[in-house]
């Protein structure tokens, strides 16, 4: 870690804001209009004369053959007929009233104040930077490998009085042997494999 100390000059600004009230103070003078509705009622008689009239048919029909005629008259019947009938009307009208009145009004308004101050201070800043390191290592190992090769060999014999008899036996190579028990081992099996194949071998 490594720390640099630096000397810096700041100038500060800063802003002031306020709120500055003002009253005023003024009369003006307001006219209000009402408007209502004013009934009227008024009375309308009316006198109505009403004729009905009655008609009626005469047929006349008269046969030359018969021995008796038929006749039917046809003839007007006027009736008149007298009633009395009342109308009523209803009319409907505006009123306006004017109303003056004085009234005083305060109105206040709002305003805003900016005030601009100049502070100049002295400051000391520190940075501190960080970086990073890279290591290398080497590191040293020795590694022992042991590789075992396995083998297979077929030995076929053909006689044409004798049995075919096929042997297997195992070829191992061995690189490296950390232990000699393991050698007595695979001669041990390959004894033990040609006993099982009768033991001969022509």
């Amino acid at each position: 870690d490594t720390v640099i100390a630096t000397k810096l000059w700041i100038k500060v600004l800063t802003e002031l804001l306020g709120l500055s009230d003002t009253v005023k103070r003024d009369t003006s003078k307001m006219l209000t209009e009402n408007l209502g509705l004013l009934d009227v009622y008024s009375r309308t008689w009316g006198v109505y004369r009403t004729y009905n009239e009655l008609l009626g048919l005469a047929d006349s029909i008269q046969k030359d053959i018969a021995l008796h005629p038929l006749v039917e008259p046809l003839g007007l019947v006027d009736t008149v007929v007298k009633s009395p009938s009342i109308t009523k009307s209803e009319p409907l009208g505006l009123k306006d009233a004017v109303v003056k009145d004085a009234s005083k009004i305060l109105a206040e308004d709002l305003g805003l104040l900016d005030s601009i101050s100049i502070v100049k201070a002295l400051s000391k800043i520190l940075s501190e930077t960080l970086g990073l390191v890279d290591t290398f290592n080497r590191v040293w190992s020795a590694q022992r490998t042991y590789t075992e090769s396995l083998g297979l060999e077929d030995r076929v014999s053909k006689h044409p009085s004798k049995a075919l008899t096929e042997v297997l036996g195992l070829l191992d190579s061995i690189s490296y042997i950390p232990n000699p028990t393991i050698l007595a081992k695979l001669i041990r099996k390959l004894i033990q494999l040609e006993d099982s194949g009768g033991g001969k071998e022509d």
